[in-house]
């Protein structure tokens, strides 16, 4: 089974699993029924500057990001991870463990996953509750995809799409559009760029049978 679509499958379990949580054993007693936890205290707040919605987390995001340029650029595992990711067969031939790294950076991959859950809700919401996280996870799919898994890259995809994302509340105001035109807008984005892939590795050609 693909492990990309079983782990996209999965994210429902997690959600309910949360959601089972929250909705119980975690519920506020003073939030008048609403499901969510009790707020964090300030000692496990990520401070915000000057008054903003930037935190403390966005270090971690650069930090995170070098390091993982640097695992990908400079170490053996790094080199092995590409050789997987660009021809399994060859890494095979190579000797190289396919299932041991596929799982091990599935692992590492969910970390990181669980560190940019942190700091949204450690950062910004102070608590948790169902939905805090409008779809950021598939988001990250398109960011990683237009960056060509590039982690200076995407910096910059990932700052343009976060723009585009807070853009949504501007642009229910001014033209009146639905907030989910910013989510049209990333599917388009993806749907041209796996098109463009297409054309750019096939050609159509259009012949006629000759007869004999």
């Amino acid at each position: 089974m693909n492990e990309i679509i079983s782990t996209l499958m999965m994210n429902y379990i997690a959600l309910h699993t949360v959601d089972y949580f929250i909705y119980g054993p975690w519920r506020d007693p003073a939030s008048l029924g609403f499901p969510m936890t009790a707020p964090f205290p300030p000692a496990a707040r990520l401070p915000l500057f000057l008054d903003t919605r930037v935190h403390l987390g966005i270090f971690f995001a650069l930090i995170l990001a070098g390091a993982i340029y640097f695992f990908f650029r400079w170490t053996r595992w790094g080199f092995e991870v590409r050789v997987l990711g660009e021809n399994p067969q060859v890494a095979h031939y190579a000797g190289i463990p396919y299932v041991r790294n596929v799982v091990l950076l599935m692992f590492f991959s969910g970390a990181l996953a669980g560190l940019a859950g942190m700091g949204e809700i450690a950062g910004l919401q102070g608590r948790m509750q169902p939905g805090f996280s409008p779809g950021y996870g598939y988001t990250a799919i398109i960011v990683a995809w237009l960056a060509r898994l590039n982690p200076g890259a995407i910096l910059g995809v990932a700052f343009f799409m976060g723009a585009l994302l807070v853009g949504g509340d501007t642009l229910q105001v001014v033209l009146r559009l639905p907030l989910a035109s910013t989510h049209i807008i990333q599917g388009c984005i993806l749907i041209f760029l796996l098109g463009g892939d297409v054309w750019r590795t096939h050609r159509i050609r259009l012949f006629r049978d000759k007869k004999c």
